[in-house]
């Protein structure tokens, strides 16, 4: 996995959500979370700003080879951000379980507030203030039978 690869995330449809790394270090990245479902044949093209709806470091080091397929590159979006200095108390590693649950929960497959703290996934965002068009609380998900 390298700076501007494209990966899929999977979810839990089989279909899988589109993300970008942005930074690596070691076992360590920042991906550049999206909304974008990936289908089959789609084309990497650079993601705009408002593609991008959460930056998320993740440590790498649980994550099994190829989980996460590397589909392609392309140009990083600036957003004004700078490198992540991993060595910080200030920065949040999370595993790639959550950035799984994550991605689903953007696409309404596991919900929003499913986490002890239930504004975990919010507190992820870029803008926190607006969640996700497909974002479901658990109220709003079938119950199991």
């Amino acid at each position: 996995m390298q700076e501007a690869d494209h990966i899929l995330i999977p979810l839990l449809s089989g279909t899988h959500a589109l993300a970008q790394v942005v930074q690596v270090e070691a076992d360590n990245a920042v991906l550049f979370i999206t909304r974008r479902p990936h289908v089959t044949g789609d084309k990497t093209i650079a993601l705009a700003d408002a593609d991008v709806l959460a930056i998320v470091a993740v440590s790498l080091a649980n994550l099994p080879e190829n989980h996460w397929r590397i589909i392609g590159y392309d140009a990083i979006p600036d957003l004004n951000r700078t490198k992540t200095d991993f060595a910080s108390d200030d920065v949040v590693l999370h595993d790639p379980a959550i950035v799984e649950a994550f991605a689903n929960a953007i696409h309404g497959l596991y919900p929003w507030d499913g986490f002890p703290d239930p504004h975990f996934f919010t507190n992820l965002l870029r803008a926190p203030s607006s969640l996700p068009t497909r974002a479901r609380m658990t109220a709003d998900l079938p119950k199991p039978s």
